[in-house]
């Protein structure tokens, strides 16, 4: 049995009965994003309806748009106490551990026992094979496969668009923004990134800071509807975000950087982690593929509902690319290889997310570019295979890769001259545009 109207998106007071409750044949409708392009392909060929969930599950998932952070909103009320003292123990404790604090805070104390507090199931050799996988992945099939599909996918819902709309500035600074992401990823899928103290989980912890500044500026404003929003930053909004990025890592098979299946289930262990540590809540951890992709489904089902923010910030996105390439100069080779450079992606872009939800947010129809990806695939392929194809080769492929991504993203966040979220500045920023927030001045 599939649902004949569309159950409320947020918690409500309405209870199903028992019998409801346990009817594993009561399950969602399919959107049609899911029917077309990549995500009919992924859900048909690697699960199948199984991933489906029932009416009672979208109903428990529905719930954590009232769920945020606890701990880091705590830690950020203790900041705007005593902005100096506790944004001092904060970074020596995560740069140093909290034992060399002296006199640490409770807010500071009880953040860095959250992230200091191992799960039984992280497995370090998984961490290390997914980052040995990951590595192989040259950094511009990384940016292509972020900008075209990790952003615009995270753009679905108008709830979380309105967040990155007050407090990321995504528009303006959507080239910077990007980049920024893919750095931060290649800090978590470096080898050790996800140790403790390792480049990944130290910037995780303070991207996780930067959501709890944000949160608190928008809890301060009249206009933001916990009715029909939730709270700001809420874990549903951190599925919308944390998916497509996860979601990439794995779907770069289809540009030929092939997995097997040893290194797919890493790689989902490794973000299970990432997750962990960003603060989304145990229940919304995946611990599989199938459950990576029935997430996808709640997600798509509670979030999805493109409007015209959807539509500005996707095109922010795609239209950042030649700036992101260096190739935004003037004279007529720049012109040619910025069209050349967005129509890719944008072609990337349609055949990934399907022609209902890109005309639905303005991607272009597809280019002549389209017809590179065969020889896309077929050279990535063949240069992964090649790789791996003798003893050890795995492994040094991936030290040589991971040098040659590092390299080439410190020189695009040059000259782009991006402003590191890991720094102190980010929070300091986010904090003062919270001031704007709560003076009313930024919409």
């Amino acid at each position: 049995m599939t649902i004949e109207a569309p159950l409320p998106t947020r918690p409500t007071s309405i209870r199903l009965s028992t019998s409801r409750l346990h009817d594993r044949a009561d399950r969602l409708a399919p959107k049609p994003i899911l029917s077309e392009g990549a995500p009919r392909l992924a859900m048909s060929l690697l699960v199948g309806d199984s991933v489906r969930p029932t009416r009672a599950q979208a109903r428990a998932f529905a719930r954590f748009a009232n769920t945020c952070d606890p701990v880091a909103d705590d830690l950020v009320a203790a900041m705007r106490r005593d902005r100096t003292r506790i944004r001092a123990q904060f970074e020596q404790a995560l740069e140093h551990g909290i034992e060399t604090v002296d006199d640490p805070a409770p807010e500071v104390q009880a953040f860095i026992d959250a992230l200091d507090d191992v799960p039984f199931w992280v497995d370090y050799d998984k961490l290390d094979l997914a980052a040995q996988a990951i590595a192989r992945m040259p950094v511009s099939t990384l940016l292509a496969f972020t900008t075209a599909i990790a952003f615009p996918a995270s753009y679905v819902s108008p709830r979380v668009n309105d967040v990155l709309l007050r407090g990321g500035d995504l528009a303006k600074r959507a080239a910077a923004r990007i980049v920024e992401t893919v750095s931060w990823s290649m800090d978590c899928t470096a080898p050790g990134g996800m140790e403790r103290f390792g480049e990944g989980t130290k910037n995780t912890a303070r991207v996780r800071v930067v959501h709890a500044y944000i949160r608190a500026g928008i809890d301060r404003v009249d206009d933001w509807n916990t009715d029909t929003h939730g709270r700001p930053v809420n874990q549903l909004h951190y599925c919308v975000t944390m998916i497509p990025i996860a979601g990439v890592a794995l779907a770069v098979m289809a540009a030929g950087h092939w997995y097997s299946r040893r290194e797919r289930d890493a790689i989902v262990h490794l973000y299970r982690y990432v997750a962990h540590t960003m603060g989304v809540t145990a229940e919304l951890q995946v611990t599989s593929l199938d459950e990576l992709l029935r997430l996808i489904w709640l997600a798509v089902w509670s979030e999805v509902d493109p409007d015209d923010s959807s539509r500005a910030l996707t095109d922010a996105a795609l239209k950042a690319v030649p700036r992101i390439y260096g190739v935004d100069g003037p004279g007529p080779a720049n012109r040619i290889k910025s069209w050349a450079y967005y129509h890719f992606h944008a072609d990337l872009a349609r055949l990934s997310l399907g022609s209902g939800y890109s005309d639905a947010v303005g991607i272009p129809r597809l280019s002549p570019m389209a017809a590179l990806y065969p020889l896309w695939f077929a050279r990535n392929l063949v240069r992964d295979r090649l790789s791996v194809a003798v003893p050890g080769g795995a492994a040094r492929a991936a030290r040589r890769g991971h040098r040659e991504r590092m390299r080439a993203v410190g020189e695009v966040k040059q000259r782009l001259d991006v402003r590191p979220y890991e720094r102190d500045g980010a929070v300091h920023t986010v904090g003062e545009r919270d001031r704007e927030l709560r003076a009313g001045r930024t919409r």
